[in-house]
């Protein structure tokens, strides 16, 4: 029995009411600061490289079979077609309308990517009561759904399409404001290393003579007067501080040249097993739990750095995001951001991912793929790399003419190493650095970028559980099949318990994205509008949510009149897909190219865009949801 269109209107509405009350709440968070900037990002990791894999993989294999090749082989088609047809609105956007010149790639990756995460994913599992489909038909959608989302991965990130954003900003000046801020702050950092180094041997004389002392102890004493000796101890500060603080410039030199100003000396004297007794160490350790500047002692950091004793109050106030290994001025842009707005804004998004200083000092090179634990990496990383992550081309190059340098970068604690360790940290080093020699000899650093995008868990997820599903040997292994394979006691499949994880941690996928989407609309502020543009966002809005969706059903109906899509879910997830608004990724690729300081032009252009698009797409998505199911589906 078919249903009318008053009843066809509201199932249509109905999912788009739940997706903006979740994200409302989001938003709501976002904009009382109950979610941080800093926060948030880790919650979006953790989406990226947990919960979205889990999702994926649990989709396909349980709603996804040799029998679907079709299928996928469509999708993936209809994927690229789609980005095509996004990548030819924007052209035509930008020569009908007065795009402004500076957001010409944001305006074409704004086209070429809808949001094919989290909305159409979320409105499919709102669609499974029975009315229209039933529960296995929307996880069906939901696993197709999931195709379209690895074809856009892949080539947003696998294929590096994802630097696009970054072409608007080449000719942007260094960012150099907050050096010029910090500048008095350096000289007299560099004042206190000079003393540092001075008071480090005196303090490590002082261990040395006394073994069984701890730092604590010595600071104590030296506070009550005990201790006439020449222990280093800063006077000048409050007697009654109990925290340290970490100031740190902004460089990265060779922690390893012994040349280099740094404190390495009285970190090692903390931490290292050969300065400091066991219940020394216990103590440090104690210390350094409780305050958030020392969480790395007896590591070594990547920056010089001094510590000098402080109020509490005034470390907790003036470096809220103060972490080891970064600069100061990193944390004071984020700390000043929230302290001048009273909430996090799209300024503070781009204090947390902006990356432009290291981008223009060589320091990142995007040329390589990036940390792939992350959405957006910080550092480099590579095959081969014989640093780990983020080795400049110097590094290797002074490496490479001279191999016998390897044995220079085993850690400085090999003393307390056998030979057999030495033996296989110099053999894997030598790996490395032959995997790099045969990568760059053949020019294969495209393949290389390829093959560690591949390893993402976004991608990971997808690719594992399209190999599963159509194998029916090994998706007999997960879920139950038409292929006989031995059960475990409990009569499921061995490896069944892998189905139930990955579907209790996917669960939590949506609702978190959509949380995120609504934070991210909250943070986002328009600064200044560029002459014209608004005829540029109504055009391009106009094309990716009435035009595009347009397009999307003629060739649902097609494909569908060519047998091509053989089941109503297949073609409402296509139209569904072709309705959508751009990726909201964008805002945080335009984040990791903006500099900190000034104006940021292509920010607010893409503020306005999102904004615009969201807010009309519940008009639109509702008036194509209603139609399809009553004149394409005729339920």
């Amino acid at each position: 029995m078919g249903i009318d269109v008053g009843a066809a209107i509201y199932i249509a509405l109905k999912p788009i009411l739940k997706i903006y009350t979740i994200m409302f709440i989001g938003f709501l968070l976002a904009r009382f600061d109950i979610v941080s900037m800093e926060v948030a990002r880790g919650i979006s990791n953790m989406v990226v490289n947990a919960i979205l894999p889990c999702l994926t993989f649990n989709k396909i294999v349980s709603n996804i079979s040799w029998k679907d090749i079709k299928v996928i082989g469509v999708i993936l088609l209809s994927a690229v077609l789609l980005f095509v047809v996004g990548g030819a609105c924007s052209m035509l956007t930008k020569f009908i309308t007065p795009a402004p010149k500076m957001w010409f790639w944001g305006l074409l990756f704004g086209g070429i990517f809808p949001n094919i995460s989290d909305l159409p994913i979320a409105y499919m599992q709102s669609m499974g009561n029975g009315t229209i489909f039933n529960e296995d038909e929307a996880n069906k959608g939901v696993a197709y759904s999931c195709i379209f989302l690895f074809a856009q991965s892949f080539l947003m990130m696998n294929f590096g399409m994802w630097r696009l954003v970054g072409l608007d900003f080449k000719d942007t000046p260094a960012d150099d404001s907050d050096e010029n801020e910090y500048e008095s702050d350096a000289s007299a950092i560099d004042a206190k290393v000079s003393t540092q180094n001075s008071q480090d041997n005196a303090l490590k004389d002082y261990f040395e003579v006394n073994p069984k002392v701890s730092l604590v102890q010595v600071t104590t004493q030296r506070k009550q007067g005990e201790l006439t000796d020449n222990i280093p101890y800063h006077s000048d500060q409050d007697t009654n501080s109990d925290a340290f603080e970490l100031y740190s410039i902004d460089s990265y030199v060779d922690v390893e040249d012994q040349n280099s100003l740094h404190s390495s000396d009285i970190v090692d004297t903390i931490g290292s097993s050969n300065a400091i007794s066991e219940d020394r160490k216990h103590t440090v350790n104690e210390t350094s739990r409780k305050l958030p500047g020392l969480n790395r002692i007896g590591s070594i950091i990547s920056s010089p750095a001094i510590l000098r004793t402080t109020d509490s109050n005034e470390a907790a106030t003036t470096l809220p995001h103060l972490r080891t290994g970064r600069s100061v001025s990193r944390a004071l842009e984020r700390a000043l951001t929230r302290t001048n707005t009273g909430r996090s804004t799209a300024n503070s998004m781009i204090a947390e991912y902006s990356a432009v200083k290291r981008i223009q000092s060589g320091q990142l090179n995007l040329q390589r793929p990036l940390t792939f634990t992350k959405y957006i990496g910080e550092e480099n990383t590579g095959l081969g790399s014989l640093h780990g992550e983020g080795d400049s081309e110097s590094e290797f190059n002074d490496i490479e003419s001279n191999p016998h340098r390897i044995t220079q970068h085993i850690s400085h604690d090999s003393d307390n190493t056998n030979e057999n360790k030495k033996k296989i940290s110099n053999l894997m080093k030598r790996m490395r650095l032959n995997t790099s020699k045969f990568i760059r000899r053949y020019h294969l650093g495209w393949l290389s970028y390829f093959l560690i995008n591949c390893l993402r868990p976004a991608s990971l997820g997808a690719l594992l559980g399209i190999i599963c599903a159509l194998i029916p040997w090994v998706k007999a292994c997960f879920v139950d099949t038409y292929v006989h394979v031995h059960k475990a006691p409990d009569s499921l499949p061995v490896l069944n318990f892998i189905m139930d994880f990955t579907a209790y941690i996917g669960n939590a996928c949506v609702p978190l994205g959509l949380l995120l989407l609504g934070g991210m609309l909250a943070r986002l502020q328009v600064e200044s509008i560029p002459k014209g543009f608004i005829k540029t966002v109504v055009m391009l809005t106009v094309c990716g949510l009435i035009i595009i969706p347009i397009i999307g059903v003629l060739w649902a109906n097609k494909l569908y009149n060519m047998n091509w899509l053989d089941n109503k879910v297949s073609k409402f997830i296509m139209v569904l897909t072709w309705s959508m608004p751009s990726a909201t990724a964008q805002v945080y690729f335009t984040a990791f190219y903006s500099p900190v300081e000034g104006k940021h032009e292509q920010m607010d252009c893409l503020s306005i865009f999102m904004l615009i698009q969201y807010a009309v797409l519940f008009i639109t998505l509702s008036f194509v949801v209603t139609y399809t199911l009553k004149v394409d589906l005729k339920v």
